[in-house]
């Protein structure tokens, strides 16, 4: 089946003729590796379909310089297209991905009509320089058809033209705030293709408590519902009163972030 998604996708990124690689990725490679567990292998088997290392952007390929730190490591940046048998387990079945290639990579994940993408910060391992950890996963999630205007613009807002030539690794940060300008759009309700993020990794950490939080207040709500005796509601209301207070605060970060961004002039 085509997926319009995934063709648009990557005629919009615009990735230059000299970065196609094309080569597949026998799934015996995943399943010989000994590093994975028997849970690790059972979801590249029941999960995965096939994958293809479709693009690599590295200097020779879109002429942006390496990083190397000590910390990260940018050496090159795989694309790779996953396509997977069900929508179920996708986001493990991408954490393991992440976790066995040795460079940063985005996933194009495919099912049928739906697209997700997927990308994670890593980093070298301290004990062993040869590995690296994955500090955080960023995930879209499923975007089936007809998508809403987030879901648009945020796949649209994937260009390389658009992207930081500074080195691999401002590209590939570039790539992890889009993700963060998606999360934000759930709590903020709009994607700002334009928005410039002041600082990623503290954009990140709002996220997740932000994430946090709304699972908190969830719980919350379900325990008032259940509850009978009117003090204990009482308790209840007050702790929910504060966490959608201390939503409020970081939401708010979220949206001075951006004011902080163009008042700087970035």
């Amino acid at each position: 089946m085509h997926n319009t998604l995934l063709t648009n996708f990557i005629s919009n990124f615009n990735f230059p003729s000299e970065t196609k690689l094309g080569v597949k990725v026998p799934k015996k490679t995943l399943t010989d590796n000994t590093d994975l567990t028997s849970a690790d292998k059972a979801i590249v088997k029941d999960v995965l379909k096939s994958i293809d290392w479709a693009y690599t952007l590295k200097p020779e390929t879109i002429n942006i310089p390496t990083y190397n730190d000590g910390v990260r490591e940018y050496l090159e940046i795989a694309i790779l297209l996953v396509r997977v048998k069900s929508l179920s387990k996708t986001k493990q079945l991408c954490k393991l991905l992440h976790s066995v290639i040795p460079y940063p990579t985005m996933l194009l994940v495919e099912f049928e009509e739906s697209l997700a993408l997927s990308t994670a910060d890593k980093r070298i391992n301290q004990a062993d320089s040869h590995k690296l950890t994955i500090e955080n996963q960023f995930d879209s999630g499923w975007i089936t058809p007809p998508t809403d205007d987030i879901q648009t613009k945020f796949l649209a807002h994937f260009s390389l033209m658009s992207c930081s030539t500074v080195s691999l690794y401002d590209l590939y940060v570039d790539f992890i705030n889009r993700f963060n300008r998606l999360e934000s759009a759930k709590f903020t309700g709009t994607y700002d293709e334009n928005q410039r993020l002041h600082d990623s990794f503290e954009v990140t950490n709002i996220l997740y408590q932000l994430t946090a939080l709304e699972n908190e207040l969830g719980v919350l709500r379900n325990k008032i519902r259940q509850e009978s005796l009117m003090n204990n509601r009482v308790e209840l209301n007050m702790r929910s009163r504060k966490i959608k207070l201390e939503m409020s605060k970081l939401k708010n970060l979220l949206i001075e972030n951006k004011l902080k961004c163009y008042d700087s002039g970035e």
